[in-house]
């Protein structure tokens, strides 16, 4: 079975960066990854200030590796997903993590993975399935 997940940034950022659950779930090819403008730019942003003591051929390769990775996961873009940020600020308290949630909404994936816990409610959950790298991981091996 092919699954439609969307990824949040701290997915995307410990599974480009770091070994773990979260760079298992980027390697598995029956999955369609999915995440928003909004994600890509809050990734390089973070991308570029964690690393950015980096000298600046190291910080290339990072910003390198972070859109290779990204080659293969669809960005909806945000004329996409605008009309949600009403519907998504309802559901969410996080200012930050509202556009994310927003472009979760139309995607309808089946899994929206995060370690965010302001994304762990139950007003988020019964509008879109919450999962941590884990949990996901625990799930299609079950399978």
């Amino acid at each position: 079975m092919r699954y439609k997940v969307f990824l949040d940034t701290n997915i995307l950022l410990s599974g480009i960066f770091f070994n773990g659950n979260e760079s298992k779930i980027l390697d598995l090819v029956e999955i369609d990854f999915i995440t928003s403008e909004d994600v890509v730019e809050e990734l390089y942003k973070i991308v570029k200030k964690k690393l950015k003591y980096l000298k600046e051929r190291s910080l290339e390769i990072a910003l390198t590796e972070t859109k290779r990775a990204l080659a293969d996961i669809v960005v909806v873009q945000r004329p996409k997903y605008v009309k949600k940020v009403q519907e998504a600020a309802n559901l969410i308290s996080h200012k930050k993590d509202v556009p994310i949630l927003a472009a979760a909404l139309p995607v309808k994936p089946d899994y929206f993975l995060t370690g965010d816990s302001h994304f762990f409610t139950d007003k988020v959950r019964d509008a879109v399935t919450v999962i941590t790298a884990k949990e996901f991981l625990h799930k299609i091996r079950k399978k």
